[in-house]
């Protein structure tokens, strides 16, 4: 299931940002980040590990340059970043294991967090690789992009979610105000 959903927010991401691409693997805005930290806050190592293969299927398929551990080091890291971001956030951060009482403001925290860490990990991963000719400038681009991705994912499952709870409540008898 993640790794469906993220290969489809992918291609939904590419259809409508392609445009705003900086280089290979980064762009202003990327959605499937948003994908990337939500699984794993709510499904942990599992969802940490249908992330890495949906990168790297997504990689080999869209991106795919030759270089089988390029792609499968960018995968790896497409899932570590986020379970990474949570254990942080769970140790210093004090985010409930179980994600009770979560607020906007530690959602943000949390996305902000995810977004340097990916973009970081990432970034030294393609350098290393010999994939990036600016570390500094695509990892900023980077971090935006997948900053702005995670917020905006984040807040449509959060408005959806808000927006089912409201029609639940208003059609089960015993509930409807007054």
């Amino acid at each position: 299931m993640t790794a469906s959903a993220y290969l489809l927010l992918f291609g939904l991401n590419d259809y409508l940002f392609s445009f705003l691409g900086y280089s290979n693997g980064v762009t202003w805005i990327f959605l499937p980040s948003g994908l990337r930290l939500m699984f794993v806050l709510l499904f942990v190592e599992w969802g940490a590990v249908g992330i890495a293969l949906a990168s790297m299927t997504v990689s080999y398929l869209f991106q795919f340059e030759g270089n089988l551990l390029t792609l499968l080091g960018a995968g790896v890291i497409s899932g570590f970043a986020p379970w990474l971001a949570r254990r942080i956030s769970i140790d210093k951060l004090d985010l409930d294991v179980n994600l009770k009482d979560l607020t906007a403001a530690t959602l943000i925290r949390i996305s902000v967090l995810f977004a340097v860490l990916s973009a970081v990990l990432h970034q030294f991963w393609y350098t290393w690789r010999g994939q990036t000719e600016s570390f500094v400038k695509s990892t900023a681009v980077m971090a935006i992009g997948d900053l702005a991705g995670t917020i905006v994912v984040l807040y449509a499952v959060k408005s959806i979610m808000t927006m089912l709870v409201s029609r639940v409540t208003e059609a089960t008898p015993g509930t409807m105000s007054k």
